[in-house]
């Protein structure tokens, strides 16, 4: 997308085909956070706690891919947050 003078975004795509999901991994990309190396990590670390972190980190994104940019847009709209703008632009991220 493209970002507007208000600080919100032109999305490329409609609301509806752009998942939360999709937008975590865009951020996680750009922050590219460095994972701890294996050989400072304990064995519990490594064995238990690693993968367990992983099971959970893919849970949760299976679950924020099943909900859409609309779908936030119509969360706010039903606790009556109103958009900054009376256009059906875009949900502002």
């Amino acid at each position: 997308g493209v970002r507007g003078p208000r600080g919100g975004y032109t999305l490329a795509r409609e609301r509806r085909r752009i998942s939360v999901g999709e937008i975590i991994r865009v951020v996680g990309a750009l922050e590219n956070t460095p994972v701890a190396e294996a050989e400072t990590c304990s064995p519990l670390g490594v064995q238990i706690i690693g993968p367990l972190w992983d099971e959970v980190q893919q849970e949760m994104m299976a679950r924020l891919d099943a909900i859409s940019v609309e779908d936030l847009c119509a969360r706010a709209r039903d606790v009556g947050i109103a958009p900054e703008s009376r256009r059906p632009a875009d949900f502002n991220i």
